[in-house]
């Protein structure tokens, strides 16, 4: 009895396989008693882009470890900006002329430059009106201050002195105008009458100036620069 038992349970196990055998497929399950498969077998390719995407999620996380390292460190870090480079020098001033000034000294407009004292450097004559005699001076100072207000002195070469007050300012036009507030009174008596003066620096550097003499229509000219202490 056993071991008829015994056959029937080896019988029923392997009805039980060849059944299972029938049922399962390569990559799905047949549903007993019809033709429809359940299938989970994965496409072609699928495999290796799991693969590279598990590749590349490792990458992606190496990336932002080390990202987020390098932060880490720049954090630690005491950036010191370079200091700016120096403002570059200044030109250098032009060199003076023989009058003492900048050859460009009369262009500025600033009359200030001409603050100081400056002195005739040629002969300057006037002629008497009445006797048509001639005056040689030599000696013709004028001093201003940085407004432009000044003094003169002229001295003669018989001696005469004659002092008064002048002014100058200074267009922009390259000139340097002075006037006088009335005549030039000396001290024998006479006067010089009243002169307007423009003054330009010369090619060779000179300050060369024209009087004129409105009362009269008198001309004359002079080279003055700057006086030596």
């Amino acid at each position: 009895m056993r071991l008829i038992i015994a056959l029937l349970a080896v019988a029923l196990i392997a009805l039980t396989g060849a059944s299972a055998a029938l049922v399962l497929q390569a990559c799905g399950v047949r549903l007993p008693f019809t033709g429809r498969v359940i299938s989970f077998c994965e496409p072609p390719g699928r495999a290796a882009e799991r693969a590279a995407l598990t590749a590349a999620d490792r990458e992606g996380a190496g990336l932002v470890a080390r990202v987020t390292q390098l932060e880490s460190d720049l954090a630690l870090l005491q950036c010191k900006a370079d200091p700016p480079p120096p403002p570059p020098p200044p030109p250098p001033p032009r060199p003076a002329t023989p009058s003492g000034l900048a050859p460009d000294a009369f262009d500025s407009g600033d009359i200030s430059v001409m603050e100081g004292c400056w002195q005739l450097s040629s002969n300057y004559a006037v002629r008497e009106i009445n006797t048509g005699e001639i005056t040689h001076f030599r000696n013709w100072r004028i001093c201003f201050d940085a407004d432009g207000n000044g003094t003169q002195v002229m001295r003669s070469t018989n001696g005469v002195r004659c002092e008064g007050g002048i002014s100058g300012r200074m267009p922009g036009n390259g000139r340097l105008s002075m006037r006088e507030p009335g005549n030039l009174r000396c001290d024998n008596g006479s006067s010089i009458f009243r002169r307007d003066i423009t003054c330009r620096i010369g090619d060779d550097g000179l300050a060369r100036c024209d009087t004129y003499q409105p009362e009269t229509n008198g001309r004359s000219s002079a080279t003055l620069r700057r006086a030596r202490r």
